[in-house]
């Protein structure tokens, strides 16, 4: 602690003057007794503080930390334009009216394809084919026939039918059947007692059954029981 230059005496901690003869203190001691006291360097001024108010309170520190918000712009509205007014004594132009394009139309609804069913189709050209019956008659084959000793062409969804005689008890009343096909004709059995024989010019034989037909060429021999057809082309 500094004593007093004038009196001697011993001030108190930090005082501006001597409280005995009221001398001023020398500054540097008056700064070296309080405590915490920043000595600046020789040449540099101090500055006054400024803030010398009141600390804000929490309240106040808090909004000054909230971040600005700008206002909201308000909307725009969009720019009205005037109707044009031709001047007086000038018509206004026609407008023409406007005529919707017409829909398309719908598509016709097809019909449903059946894979199951299969279309007849007609035969192309035959010639003429004929049966020769043993007694020397001949019988032009142009439609579905059936053949036997008393036929029934109805019962068979036939068109024709050709006898060989109600006499000729070894042929059934109706034998078989000849059907005209593209190229030709085929014959099948219609459930006979002694069946159907195509014997060919060769020697070679086939038979025809209720589910199988044979195709005939020129010259065959169909054997029906006893009775033998010889088939004849043009």
């Amino acid at each position: 602690m500094t004593a007093c230059t004038a009196c001697g005496a011993v001030p108190r901690p930090g005082a501006a003057f001597c409280g005995e003869c009221g001398a001023a203190m020398p500054a540097a001691a008056a700064a070296a007794d309080r405590p915490g006291f920043i000595t600046l360097p020789p040449g540099v001024t101090p500055v006054a503080a400024t803030n010398t108010g009141p600390a804000p309170s929490p309240a106040a520190r808090a909004a000054a930390a909230a971040p600005i918000v700008p206002p909201a712009a308000a909307p725009v509205a969009p720019p009205v334009s005037a109707p044009v007014v031709p001047p007086a004594g000038v018509a206004a132009p026609a407008v023409a009216p406007v005529v919707p394009e017409p829909a398309p139309a719908a598509p016709a609804p097809s019909d449903p394809v059946d894979i199951d069913a299969t279309r007849m189709a007609p035969p192309r050209r035959t010639g003429t084919w004929s049966l020769v019956l043993p007694d020397g008659s001949s019988h032009t084959v142009s439609a579905t026939t059936v053949v036997g000793r008393a036929p029934d062409a109805a019962a068979h969804g036939a068109e024709a039918s050709v006898s060989v005689g109600v006499d000729q008890r070894s042929v059934s009343k109706s034998h078989a059947l000849i059907e005209p096909v593209a190229g030709g004709v085929r014959i099948r059995d219609l459930g006979s007692v002694n069946g159907v024989v195509v014997v060919r010019a060769d020697g070679s034989e086939a038979e025809a059954t209720s589910t199988q037909w044979v195709d005939l060429t020129d010259g065959d021999e169909l054997e029906l029981g006893e009775i033998v057809i010889v088939v004849r082309r043009g």
